[in-house]
């Protein structure tokens, strides 16, 4: 199958928002990003049926799908991967998967993309560290993703000046001045983006026919609480 010349729906709801896009020939023809922390259960349906009443599809005339494999909120990962198993699985088309950190790095502008700044994805894990993820100008991966606390981030990335994409960078901000990197910010959306989602998997050429395992991306164990040991008597 020819991913370029094929209708394909991408979604992700593992961050702060909920997002959709249909691709056909490699141009999107709707798309929908709504910020959200938590209900992504909810709406992630009706936007799906929203953006292919837009487009004037059907769920059937998919040729592929995409979604997001996190790092991100552990429940919000996993609606985004069930939702889109779904659909493959109803429709007998093969799924992809691409990460949060390559999608948003895809979402940078080329005009803040310079050969002498590396692009730094920095997503908010909802605690103490962040999750994190460098890459070259021309997207290249310059670290493996990690997981790091602010104060320890500047010495576990590449020297040279950083442009800042994602959710977290608020967290990383003062702690990377402290220790004399010169940043930028980039203007781009600070949540993935179905559309982008749906580029990175075309580029990359993802839509190759063939079925393969779509595994969740996670940095740490989820937040969950085991029941206590009851007493014997």
């Amino acid at each position: 199958m020819q991913a370029d010349n094929s209708l394909l729906l991408g979604l992700d709801t593992a961050g702060s928002s909920c997002s959709v896009a249909i691709m056909d020939k490699g141009q999107v023809l709707a798309s929908r990003i709504e910020t959200m922390r938590r209900g992504q259960s909810e709406r992630l349906l009706p936007i799906v049926q929203e953006i292919l009443d837009e487009a004037g599809k059907e769920l059937l005339d998919m040729a592929g799908f995409a979604v997001t494999t996190g790092p991100g909120g552990f429940t919000g990962v996993r609606i985004g991967l069930a939702a889109a198993q779904g659909f493959a699985l109803a429709c007998d088309k093969q799924l992809v998967g691409v990460n949060n950190f390559k999608v948003l790095a895809r979402g940078v502008t080329s005009v803040e993309k310079a050969a002498d700044t590396q692009i730094v994805v920095i997503i908010d894990a909802k605690r103490a560290d962040l999750f994190v993820q460098s890459f070259d100008s021309k997207l290249n991966p310059l670290t493996e993703p990690f997981a790091a606390l602010p104060e320890n981030l500047s010495d576990l990335l590449p020297e040279g000046n950083l442009l800042l994409v994602g959710g977290g960078i608020d967290q990383a901000y003062d702690d990377l001045i402290k220790a004399g990197r010169k940043i930028a910010i980039s203007t781009s959306f600070a949540n993935a983006d179905a559309q982008n989602l749906l580029l990175c998997a075309v580029e990359h050429q993802l839509f190759d026919g063939k079925n393969k395992s779509v595994e969740p991306l996670y940095l740490r164990a989820p937040d969950v609480s085991l029941p206590k040991n009851k007493p014997t008597f």
